[in-house]
């Protein structure tokens, strides 16, 4: 008997217009209210809040030198450079902060895009283990976490991905230290220091370089392309400074580090030094950028020419 008049009470409930009207009433103000707070957070909040995140960068970072682990300086120098995109503050989906100002936003995509790049290199050439022919998984991990896709505008943590990349390259890390002695095949974690490994990794850095070196862009996007070039030159330092110690001997050997490797490193400070307040193409600004980024480029080439053929 209560359980029929429960059954019945639940139903006029639902069947309550006003109780209805009254939920209409409700979700409707909800909505209202979140299309203001998106409203007045993309104008004039993020408009706010935009400079502390325009900050970008004119300095040449320093690396870590590790000399009892052969590949720890290469590949703690590209974590290193991941980490400093986080410290720094991603913007990549920052909604609002990077449609007033996108030049810490361009710079990001730049430094991603070449990291990621560094992390393909790893997987395929650097640290695969020819003798169990598989590439490391957290390497492979950590390569799909730093990802290349900057147009989606919101639900995507890219900060969240990226320290899931850092954590499969700490892991990658200690397998390389503990797997040190071990025979190669026993090894989950290898590093193999050879020119023609180099090599390879020189020259997709180079291609990664080109493309953006290609851009077309008209009066508005001028900034972008500066900016985008630029992120690709201190990630690149970042991977060229790990790579000069661990591969120092090979460079010396293919008499390529003082007279190829060393002048390529000038190049690059002197172009992330390139810091304006406003770039324009009037004065120079990008057309310069792009002539220092197409020598290093051409650097870039020679020396992986001269590991390839010695």
């Amino acid at each position: 008997m209560e359980e029929t008049i429960d059954k019945k009470s639940i139903l006029s409930y639902l069947c309550d217009y006003k109780e209805w009207t009254v939920f209409l009433k409700r979700f409707i103000l909800l909505i209202v209210l979140a299309i203001v707070a998106f409203v007045l957070w993309f104008f004039p909040i993020s408009l706010i809040v935009a400079p502390f995140y325009s900050i970008t960068t004119d300095k040449v970072p320093t690396v870590k030198i590790y000399k009892n682990l052969v590949g720890k300086t290469t590949t703690d120098a590209l974590k290193s450079g991941l980490q400093n995109l986080l410290d720094e503050g991603l913007v990549t989906n920052f909604v609002g902060v990077r449609t007033w100002i996108d030049n810490k936003y361009y710079e990001q995509v730049g430094k991603i895009e070449m990291y990621r790049i560094g992390l393909y290199t790893l997987e395929n050439n650097l640290a695969r283990n020819r003798g169990t022919g598989g590439a490391n998984e957290h390497i492979v991990q950590a390569r799909s976490d730093v990802y290349a896709d900057f147009r989606i505008p919101m639900f995507t943590s890219y900060s969240t991905r990226v320290k899931e990349a850092i954590s499969n390259i700490d892991i990658y890390l200690k397998q390389l230290k503990e797997d040190k002695d071990k025979s190669m095949a026993d090894k989950r974690a290898v590093f193999i220091v050879n020119s023609d490994n180099l090599a390879v990794a020189l020259d997709r850095l180079k291609q990664q370089l080109q493309t953006n070196l290609m851009l077309k862009t008209t009066f508005t996007t001028q900034d972008d392309k500066f900016y985008r070039i630029k992120g690709n030159l201190i990630a690149m330092y970042y991977i060229l400074k790990g790579i000069e110690y661990d591969f120092k001997s090979k460079m010396v050997d293919k008499t390529s580090y003082e007279e190829n490797f060393i002048p390529m490193m000038n190049l690059l400070k002197q172009a992330i030094a390139q810091n304006h307040i406003v770039v324009l193409e009037s004065l120079g600004h990008l057309s310069k950028l792009v002539k220092d980024a197409s020598l290093i480029s051409q650097k870039l080439a020679e020396l992986r020419d001269k590991l390839r053929n010695g």
